[in-house]
């Protein structure tokens, strides 16, 4: 809670307990195993840094920043207060619980089992049911929810281990945990125990493990689950022992438990894992990030060799996730035996590998989309031949054969992130403090939309199937006669306006029979049942008939381009000079350069999805609990569904608080909110919604897709002439926010550079199929930033020189920093940020050591890239946003309520840091309230970063008219005490400053004075092209932003050639945020949006199927990054004594722009890569 190591706080109590977990299990855990711990939490706001640093605190070789971290507060003895578990009982007794239709059995002998299995045909086993998750449709919807299912933990024939005959031998009963636990605990008998144990330590993550039996995971593995578990064991020569009908045991290879070789009927009842006291053993695993993650290709290797002479005396290799199944290869396994480990027998490995698998490869389909056809097949092909590499390095490495650079060995490691060096000043009232609900936040007892403690039913949402086509037929009958079904609501049940879109009638609620579907995952009706399971399982009983599905459906920007379907209110927008002009400019370059790219996508993927409450009032009306960033606008739309248009106010839209938001919640909640709306009003009871992760991202559209080419003009020394850019964004299926995100998107790419004086971008908006593109964190300046820095890049290659040369060589400066639509940078300093950040990281000296650990290194290399920052700030999205301050004249306490919701970035602190320091109170007598229509009228949207520079000075305005108020009571006040020191000798040097408290006594209290201590505030700026006068002519400049802010970062990475892998070795980041009002909130922001930055460039890819459908459903298949992606050191420092004379108390916004700088990670990357050899190699 003190080391802002939560922002929206939804994730933070399983961060809290996930660390407690550790330490009251294991007592004071190595640093290494503090971010290991951290292998199944995802945090989408922090950053992860300051997490891990908490962490670490409690470590016995924590680093000496951890320590004094930990020193800051309670210390916590790990070893004093480690957990005793519950033993497990002597004689557990067997066990029946039965509910409803189903029954759980916990038999304690394997014959009971047997018994049981044959009374029960459909039961299914469990120990955790850990693979719940993946199965879940098998549970909760179509009516396959299980039974019968019988508990195998306190079977003791299954729950034992034991090291004989020269084995170890684990029951089937027992978790991945205790195979783990019981090769450390035998390392002395086993010489690559401890390796082993790092391969099963791949499966899931560690809570998972705990309770997840391997029995489990070989089984899943039959039926085509891609396990590390499985092909690590065989590696290992393990066996299995199972039953069938009968207690008769067989015992065959682990490679032999699967279809066809063993019965479906089979039960596990042992694993035995050889002891052996010679031989080399390792595994690897190449994921779309280190944890977490199912593998592309994972594979596990051993020898033995002769001590003698060398040669290979024994000899596994496995491919898991490749083949159809994990497999042995039986022909590399014969090249090895008897061979020695050199380059030709290497050479005849790969290609026997190739020879028993590449006609059984399994093409992996969840990547082959409608942009990208080929999916990962090429990379994937090319991962065993890595493998086979990297073990013949490290096997020569440590039989003694050859010696290999250490840092060329295995695979690369996700090390203990440091406690990174943050620089910045406080001023008094503008302290680096926590936000008000630290500590709520990370015990977990604040409430979210979802814990809105109202009786309620439960609304699960169902979505089109397919991107186009007409519905002729809903059929909800057999829904409705489901278990706990109350209603299933369409179109025809809404009262008013079918419309949940920004144009009006664009995007219906649901769409009607009759109506034409325009995306997959668009709203067609809402199940709502006494639980939400119930409505998710009835959800699958809607039929819906739809004639010409997908018919004519564009699902890519290159469809939208050939038919034309464009946005009609976001077709054309263009920047820069005139396009006749630039190409003559281009014409009379020295050399012209023509290019073309494409830009991804990206999921906001908040970790509270969208959520509603719904809950009818009287006349009508309706209480909203929804998790918006723009309340005002949800009540807006919400009250045309329900029909209260011209009776808005009878609809009361409340939000304390968003567990993330980032952009989608300001649109993208309304039709959520909509639906659980119509519902309550129907059934005149509450009614919760709140989408899955799956659902979410079927529904909830992200981030929008670019493709654009380019014409560049420059000179043989880099210095850019001329450039024109055309672009065209995939806006999805309606407007949404895509108008002003194009113009972002335009302003965006000119960035920080002159361009020669002539530049020149036009933007084609294009209508899709697709679920409709929104506000995402940055809005438009991610895409821009590619563009731009791909086009640099582009010089730098064709030039063979770095691209900080091309980039500081066109650098604006602070006398000719102009926009292309002439607007100038007031003080610019990104050309001065670029040369500190340059400096104080080292980066000269920094990029020679790079250079030398390449030559150094053929299989490993490094990169280092260092990139510039400028984004414009608009107000147009929150300007208009009011606060009301309330003053409680018997004790001095303080209320204020604003415009803004808090959706983690901090704003309700910034806001009470305001409002203290212009009343004089203390922080602590400050209460923010929670975001509510009937409090504060007109709420804008929270967005473009600078929702709280808005507010803050909203209040502040407020504030300064409650001083006005207070001021002849403060004024009496302090006369009235001077008089009393001076009269007093004993009182000499006594402030006479009256409290606050006093003075709002003073001025409002029964029986005394009577002024009104309440004040209203508001902060409209006049600078853009959007205010107008009252006839509605425009009065500011013609400009859509109104200022800039400015940063610069560096970054090194370090690349696996042979993998593919990357680790991120240093970040620094210097960033102008004038003079905050708080350092702590804005570091953790900058942190913040650098992760979703690397997220972005680096991991995270959304994969279109033809349908249009989203194959990266939920957690499963979309991989935000974790901890182990982020920079193992990461500095960040706000620029000093640096006010903004026309910012907010000289500050300016943060939430958004650092995200930009995380592109220093793409550019080392391509470095590094770009330095890699281009031929091949052997050991």
């Amino acid at each position: 809670a003190g080391n802002h190591a939560m922002q929206c706080g939804f994730c933070t109590p399983g961060m809290v307990m996930n660390a407690y977990a550790m330490l009251k299990e294991g007592g004071k855990p190595s640093a290494q195993q503090c971010m290991d711990s951290y292998d199944g939490n995802i945090c989408r706001c922090t950053g992860y840094r300051n997490l891990v640093n908490v962490s670490e605190s409690f470590a016995q070789d924590a680093s000496p920043e951890c320590q004094d971290l930990g020193a800051k507060f309670t210390a916590f003895d790990a070893d004093a207060e480690k957990l005793s578990q519950i033993p497990r009982p002597e004689r557990p007794i067997s066990k029946v619980f039965k509910m409803s239709d189903f029954t759980w059995y916990a038999p304690t002998t394997l014959s009971e089992v047997q018994g049981l299995r044959q009374k029960l045909k459909r039961s299914v086993m469990v120990l955790g049911d850990t693979a719940k998750g993946m199965r879940q449709a098998a549970y909760e919807t179509f009516g396959g929810k299980q039974s019968d299912v019988i508990f195998l933990g306190n079977v003791d024939e299954l729950n034992f281990v034991e090291a004989k005959g020269g084995k170890i031998t684990i029951g089937a009963g027992m978790r991945i945990q205790d195979v783990c636990d019981a090769l450390r605990n035998h390392s002395d008998k086993i010489v690559y125990a401890e390796d082993l144990c790092k391969a099963l330590s791949t499966a899931a993550q560690r809570h998972v493990r705990a309770e997840a039996g391997w029995a489990g995971n070989v089984m899943i593995t039959r039926t085509g689950f891609p396990s590390d578990l499985v092909p690590a064991l065989i590696a290992a020569n393990a066996s299995v022992s199972f039953v069938e009908e009968s207690l008769e045991e067989r015992t065959v290879p682990l490679e032999d438990f699967k279809q066809g070789k063993v019965p479906a009927s089979a039960l596990l009842t042992k694993l035995s894992i050889p002891l052996k006291k010679t031989g080399f053993y390792r595994y690897y695993r190449v994921a779309h990030r280190k944890w977490l993650a199912t593998a592309f290709v994972n594979g596990g290797f051993f020898v033995d060799l002769d001590p003698a002479t060398k040669k290979v005396t024994e000899a596994r290799v496995v491919l898991g996730v490749y083949a159809y199944g994990p497999q042995r290869s039986a022909s590399a396994e014969e090249c090895l035996v008897g061979s020695t480990l050199d380059t030709a027998t290497l050479k005849r490995a790969i290609d026997a590998v190739h020879r028993d698998f590449d006609n059984e490869f399994a093409s992996e389909q969840q990547y082959k989309t409608i942009d990208n056809p080929m999916g990962k097949d090429e990379f994937r092909k090319m991962l065993p031949d890595s493998f086979m590499f990297k073990f013949f390095q490290e096997a020569q490495a440590a039989c003694g054969i050859k010696a290999w650079s250490e840092a060329e060995l295995g695979l690369i490691k996700p090390l203990p992130l440091k406690r990174g060096t943050l620089k910045f000043e406080e001023l008094p009232g503008r302290e680096n403090k926590a936000q008000l609900s630290a500590k709520g936040l990370t015990t977990g007892q604040v409430k979210y939309t979802d814990d809105t403690q109202v009786p309620s039913y439960y609304g699960y949402l169902v979505l089109s199937s397919c991107a186009t086509g007409k519905i002729k037929h809903i059929d909800t009958s057999a829904a409705l006669q489901s278990e706990g079904v109350k209603a299933v609501i369409t179109a025809e049940d809404i009262p008013g306006a079918n419309s949940a879109g920004f144009v009006p009638g664009e995007e219906p609620l649901f769409c009607p029979v009759g109506g034409d579907i325009m995306t997959t995952g668009q709203q067609i009706a809402l199940v709502v049942a006494t639980s939400y399971r119930l409505a998710k399982k009835a959800a699958g009983l809607v039929k819906v008939d739809v004639e010409g599905a997908n018919v004519g459906a564009i699902t890519t920007i290159e469809a939208a381009i050939a038919a034309d379907s464009k946005l009609a209110g976001a077709a054309l927008c263009s920047i820069g000079e005139d396009g006749e002009a630039v190409n003559a400019a281009l014409k009379s370059s020295e050399q012209v350069l023509k290019g073309s790219s494409y830009i991804i996508g990206q999921h906001a993927f908040p970790m509270e999805k969208q959520s509603a409450c719904a809950v009818p009032e009287e006349r009508t009306g309706m209480t909203l609990y929804s998790s918006t960033q723009a309340p005002d606008f949800c009540r807006a739309v919400v009250a045309g569904i329900l029909g209260l248009h011209g009776k808005g106010s009878l609809l009361t839209v409340k939000c304390t608080r968003a567990g993330g938001a980032f952009g989608p919640k300001n649109s993208r909640n309304v039709p959520v909110a909509g639906a659980a709306a119509v519902a309550a009003h129907k059934l005149d009871f509450p009614v919760k919604v709140a989408l899955d992760a799956c659902q979410e991202h079927a529904a909830v559209g992200g981030r929008h897709q670019f493709k654009f080419d380019y014409e560049v003009g420059f000179k043989k020394d880099g210095t850019i002439q001329a450039c024109k850019v055309e672009a065209w964004g995939n806006g999805g299926c309606t407007h949404d926010f895509s108008g002003f995100l194009f113009g972002e998107y335009a302003e965006a790419v000119a960035s920080v550079y002159g361009w020669g004086g002539h530049f020149r971008i036009d933007v084609h908006g294009m209508k899709t199929n697709l679920p409709s593109n929104s506000a995402v964190r940055s809005f438009g300046n991610p895409q821009g930033y590619f563009t731009t820095e791909t086009i640099i890049e582009h010089i730098a290659s064709t030039l063979g020189k770095p691209a900080e040369e091309i980039r500081e060589r066109n650098m604006l400066t602070k006398a000719n920093a102009m926009t292309p639509e002439k607007q100038e940078m007031e003080f610019f300093n990104a050309d001065m940020l670029y040369a500190k950040v340059k400096a104080d990281s080292r980066y000269t000296e920094r990029a020679a050591a790079v250079e030398e650990f390449n030559r150094a290194n053929r299989w490993r290399k490094r990169g280092i890239s260092a990139v510039p920052l400028r984004y414009g700030h608009s107000y147009v999205y929150a300007a208009g946003s009011g606060a009301l301050v309330n003053i409680n004249g018997s004790d001095g306490s303080v209320v204020v309520h604003h415009g803004g919701v808090e959706i983690g970035q901090g704003i309700h602190i910034k806001v009470a840091q305001v409002a203290a320091l212009t009343l004089g109170c203390d922080l602590e007598a400050i209460k923010v309230g929670e975001s509510n229509t009937d409090v504060v009228p007109n709420m804008r949207f929270t967005g473009g970063s600078i929702t709280s520079e808005v507010c803050c000075e909203a209040v502040r305005r407020a504030c300064l008219d409650l001083n006005a108020t207070l001021e002849p009571h403060r004024k009496f006040l302090r006369e009235k005490k001077q008089a009393e020191i001076a009269a007093d000798p004993a009182r000499a040097g006594e402030s006479p400053e009256p409290s606050f408290p006093e003075v709002a006594a003073a001025a409002n209290s029964v029986l005394g004075h009577q002024e009104k201590l309440a004040a209203t505030g508001i902060f409209a700026p006049t600078n853009n092209k959007y205010t107008t006068d009252v006839e509605g002519k425009p009065n500011g400049k013609p400009f859509h932003g109104d200022y800039f802010t400015f940063g610069a970062a560096v970054s090194e990475v370090e690349l696996d050639v042979l993998t593919g892998q990357t680790q991120v070795i240093r970040s620094d980041v210097l960033f102008d945020v004038g003079q905050s009002i708080n350092p702590g909130i804005d570091i953790a922001q900058i942190e913040g949006a650098f992760c979703w930055g690397l997220g972005y460039y680096m991991h995270e890819e959304p994969l279109m199927d033809a349908r249009g459908a989203d194959r990266t459903q939920g957690v499963w298949e979309y991989k935000p990054p974790m901890a182990a992606e982020m920079p193992r050191e990461f500095s960040v420092e706000l620029l000093r004594d640096n006010p903004f004379p026309k910012g907010i108390l000289g500050s300016k916004a943060v939430g958004e722009p650092p995200f930009m700088l995380a592109y220093s990670v793409l550019g080392a990357v391509k470095k590094a890569i770009g330095s890699a050899p281009q031929e091949g190699g052997g050991p």
